[in-house]
Parts: structure tokens; sequence; C-alpha cells
């Protein structure tokens, strides 16, 4: 690692140990200092609940303490970020108990967004109903119904199997999306862009290739990420937009060859927009509970800067 990398990655460590949640903490460690997967998911843990799911600002634009999808699904994130768990661990267990048993699964897809977020501080984007100013376009009700049903039936499917009956259920979700997403083409964003990628990775892991048509999604996953990530760099520190580590993290991705000049932009945008203080900024912000938002956005910045430096490392090693 070059000098000025290193020099990077010791104010974004500085930075992490002073501000960040336990779980940012412990995934630094994870990755950098020789820590474990237990203490990753020791510090997930605390956002488990009794029924299984997790809330309580795991997400931390919602600081709902009641389970949700959404939360959940954040929860996998870390976990895929470990290399998963294997199938009998209690947490899976319970996580697959919460996604089967849940008020806000309907058969068809589990809610992103549930009432009792409108009675903690949130995004407005977490708000229960959907927010007037979003409109009801085809796009967005593509992802409405598969951001985050896409990835949490790749979830059921990884974990549950394709055997039981529960398993069974996600198998058609699972089919369903796919087949939708051919036909609609592009979802218009990212997020369910990741649901899909993530949907993707968990059915070779399932070993579930033969019940779908994996050479076109493949094709159309690796088509739809070059062209939605966001060319314009001028816009990357101060505008929501995409960049490579939306999708893929690590030079072994299928997402890697078609995208090596934008993934060297990002890496050099990392070292040119560090803060003096080690962190890096929060290109949104909500308005409606500002002391809340304060919290929330030191812990993003946080996260922030734990994402770009795991990014920034597995792009620069050799091979």
């Amino acid at each position: 690692m070059r000098e000025q990398d290193r020099e990077v990655f010791e104010k974004a460590r500085k930075f992490v140990y002073r501000n960040a949640r336990q779980l940012d903490v412990a995934r630094w460690r994870y990755h950098f200092e020789q820590g474990s997967a237990q203490e990753v998911t020791a510090a997930l843990s605390v956002y488990q609940n009794e029924d299984g799911g997790f809330g309580h600002g795991l997400e931390e634009d919602c600081m709902n303490p009641n389970s949700s999808p959404m939360q959940v699904w954040r929860a996998t994130v870390a976990l895929r970020e470990i290399g998963g768990l294997h199938n009998a661990n209690p947490m899976i267990r319970e996580m697959l108990r919460y996604l089967e048993q849940t008020v806000d699964f309907d058969g068809e897809k589990w809610s992103n967004v549930i009432p009792t977020n409108n009675d903690y501080p949130h995004a407005p984007w977490w708000t229960y109903p959907r927010a007037p100013w979003q409109q009801e376009t085809d796009d967005y009700l593509f992802g409405n119904r598969y951001n985050p049903t896409a990835s949490l039936a790749g979830f059921v499917l990884r974990y549950a199997g394709a055997e039981c009956t529960f398993g069974k259920t996600a198998l058609r979700i699972a089919q369903n999306a796919i087949e939708e997403l051919f036909k609609i083409g592009d979802p218009q964003d990212m997020h369910v862009l990741s649901c899909f990628i993530q949907l993707r990775e968990d059915i070779i892991g399932a070993g579930l290739c033969e019940c779908f048509e994996m050479e076109r999604l493949t094709a159309l996953l690796q088509e739809l990420v070059s062209a939605t990530i966001t060319k314009d760099v001028s816009s990357w520190e101060n505008s929501y937009v995409c960049k490579p580590s939306q999708f893929f993290q690590k030079k072994e991705s299928i997402f890697y060859e078609k995208n090596r000049e934008a993934v060297q932009c990002e890496c050099e945008f990392i070292r040119k927009t560090q803060m003096p203080d080690g962190g890096y900024t929060v290109t949104w912000d909500w308005e409606e509970y500002p002391q809340a938002w304060a919290v929330s956005k030191n812990w993003w910045r946080a996260e922030i800067t734990v994402n770009n430096m795991i990014f920034l490392d597995n792009m620069v090693k050799e091979g």
C-alpha cells in the first residue's frame, strides 16, 4: 500500500474508533485488525428482537425499535460481508422465523415501510404510507415490490432451501421477480438493482441455478450495473449518486472488468474527499427530526468511512 493510502487509513481508523457504533467498529476490526466474525455478529445481535427481526435503528435513517423487513435486510448485508453464517446458527433461524411469520409479509412481498416507522424519528422515505411526492410509475411500483423482497427471497433460499414450504414460496417469489425484471428491463433504481445482484448471489449459493435463466440474468445485471453507475464524477461529492461500490467491493466481482475506469475514479475520490477528521460527508439529510438526524448522520459518516476503506483496500491489492 502506498504511503498516501496508509495515511488515509490511519485517519479513517481514528475516526471510526471515535465515532462509530459498535457494529462498525467490529466491521473495521474484522477487515483490518484480525477481528472475528463473532465480534460482528455479537454487535449485530443487539439489534435483533424477540420475534427474530431487527430494529432499533440498524438502518440509520429509521429509529424504529420494532422489527421490519428492511431492517432485516440490513442485517443480511452485514452477514454477507463476513461470508454468512451456518444455516443452523440461532440468528439465522430467528431471522427466517420472522420473515415467514411477520404481518409485513403478504405471501408475495415483504413491506419496505411499516406503520410504526411514523412513531419514531425517520427519514421521509421511510414514512408510512409512501410520501405523496413518490409517483406511482411502473418503475416505482416495481421497486416498491422488490426492494428488499428480491434480496430477502434469496436469503430464504440460501438458508432455508427450496424444499420446505417457506423455501418453495421464496423460490416462486424469486422466479417471478426475475421474470418481471426481464420484462421491465431497467428498474431505474440502484437499490432495487442491488437487491437483484444479491438474489443472484444467493441463487448460486443455494445451488439452484437450474431453476433460473442464469446466463440471461447475469448478462442483464452486468449491463445495468455499467449503465447505472453515475458517469459524472464531479457530482459524486455533493449528490446522492451511484458509484461502483454500490454494487461490488472486490476485483473478483463479475462487474469489475467492465467498470475498471469507474473503480479507479472511486479510489481517487476516496483519497481526495476524506475530511480533516478522517471521516466522509453524507450527501443526504432529513429535516423533521434535527436532533435524531445529528446522531444518525454521525453513524452514517462512520459506516461510509468503513465502507470506503474496504473498497479502497480491496481495489489497490495486487492481483
